[in-house]
C-alpha cells in the first residue's frame, strides 16, 4: 500500500508544513484559500470555460509527448491576465511565499559554486511566478502520465543524493471544488524526490491528492504525480473537477509561461513592485533577464514606445 500524503493546516506552523514537503516531496495544505477568495477566483474563472472549448494538447504532445496532456480538459492559462485581483493575493499568502522561498532561494543552490578571481562565489536565486492555469476535468478524461515538473528545465542530471532538495520549479494545485479519486485527483508518489533520474515511477505507488474547495496541494519539481482519470458519469455531483495551477520556479531559469508576454502592458502597469518582482519584470537575483545596460525590464514599463523588439528610453 502506497504511504499517504500529510495534509496540514494552514494554519499550522510553516516549519511544518515545510518539513513534510523535504521528508515526502509534497503537502496538501487544508484551508489554503479562505471561503471569499476561493469563490471570487471560481467567479473569476468561469467566464473562459463557459463556452466548453476542450483543450487541444498538440502543441503540448510535440514538446512532451502524447500522453503528457490527455484529452478531456479544459484549460485557461496566463492567469496574471485574465483574474490579476485573484492571482496577486494568492501569491502572497504566507504560506506560498513561505514555500516557494524554503526551496527555491539561494540555500538550495549550494552545488552552483565558481570563482570571480580568486574569489569563490555561490550562485544565487531568488524565485518567481512560473505559470498559471485553471485546469477542469470532465467526465472521461484519461489519467496523465506521472511525470516530474523539472523535466521542462533540463535538469535531470542534478537529482543528487548529496542535495536531494534541489527544483527548479514548485507547483501549488489548488482545488477550486471537490478532488476526488473519482473525478481524477492528483496522482503523487510520496518520496520519489529522494530518487535518482534512472528510476521510473509506478501507478503502484502512487496516493491520490484528494481535497475539499480551497486546499491546496505543493510538490517538488522533482516528486512525480500526474493528473488522474475521471470516472464519474456527467450527472454525479462532483463530476467536475477544477484545479487553480500557480507554479514557482527559480528566477534564473526561463520562465515557464512568459508572464511579460502573456499580460497586457496596460494591467501590469497597475501591478504594485513586489508582485512586478514576483512575476518577471525584475532582473534575477544573480543580474540575468537584464534590458538594456543591465537595467531591469520593469523601468522600460511606463515608456509608451515600448513593444516587443523595441525595449528602450
Amino acid at each position: 500500500m502506497a504511504p499517504k500524503i500529510a495534509t496540514i493546516d494552514a494554519s499550522e506552523p510553516l516549519d511544518k508544513i515545510l518539513d513534510a514537503i523535504a521528508r515526502d516531496g509534497g503537502v496538501i495544505v487544508s484551508n489554503f484559500l479562505e471561503p471569499e477568495l476561493l469563490n471570487d477566483s471560481m467567479r473569476a474563472i468561469e467566464p473562459f470555460f463557459s463556452g466548453g472549448k476542450m483543450y487541444d494538447p498538440k502543441s503540448a504532445q510535440k514538446d512532451l509527448g502524447d500522453d503528457f496532456f490527455p484529452e478531456g480538459s479544459q484549460r485557461a492559462y496566463g492567469l496574471l491576465a485574465k483574474m490579476p485581483e485573484q492571482i496577486i493575493k494568492i501569491i502572497r499568502l504566507d504560506v506560498w511565499q513561505g514555500v516557494m522561498a524554503r526551496f527555491l532561494k539561494d540555500h538550495c543552490s549550494g552545488e552552483f559554486v565558481g570563482f570571480n578571481g580568486a574569489n569563490k562565489t555561490t550562485m544565487k536565486s531568488g524565485y518567481i511566478l512560473s505559470s498559471t492555469a485553471a485546469i477542469r476535468l470532465v467526465p472521461g478524461a484519461e489519467r496523465q502520465a506521472l511525470h516530474r515538473d523539472d523535466v521542462n528545465y533540463g535538469t535531470g542530471s542534478l537529482h543528487d543524493p548529496k542535495n536531494p532538495l534541489f527544483t527548479p520549479m514548485v507547483g501549488c494545485l489548488i482545488a477550486g471544488s471537490r478532488a476526488t479519486y473519482k473525478n481524477g485527483a492528483t496522482a503523487v508518489i510520496p518520496g520519489s524526490h529522494l530518487w535518482g533520474p534512472d528510476r521510473a515511477p509506478k501507478v503502484e505507488g502512487c496516493t491520490y491528492a484528494e481535497m475539499e474547495p480551497g486546499s491546496a496541494l505543493f510538490t517538488l519539481g522533482t516528486t512525480y504525480h500526474g493528473g488522474g482519470t475521471n470516472q464519474c458519469q456527467r450527472t454525479d455531483s462532483d463530476a467536475v473537477r477544477t484545479l487553480f495551477a500557480i507554479f514557482g520556479q527559480r528566477d534564473f531559469y526561463r520562465q515557464d509561461q512568459q508572464e511579460i508576454l502573456s499580460t497586457p502592458i496596460e494591467t501590469a502597469r497597475s501591478f504594485p513592485d513586489d508582485i512586478l518582482r514576483l512575476t518577471g519584470y525584475y532582473k534575477a537575483v544573480g543580474g540575468v533577464g537584464f534590458i538594456g545596460d543591465h537595467q531591469d525590464p520593469a523601468e522600460f514599463l511606463h515608456v509608451d514606445t515600448n513593444g516587443v523588439g523595441k525595449f528602450s528610453k
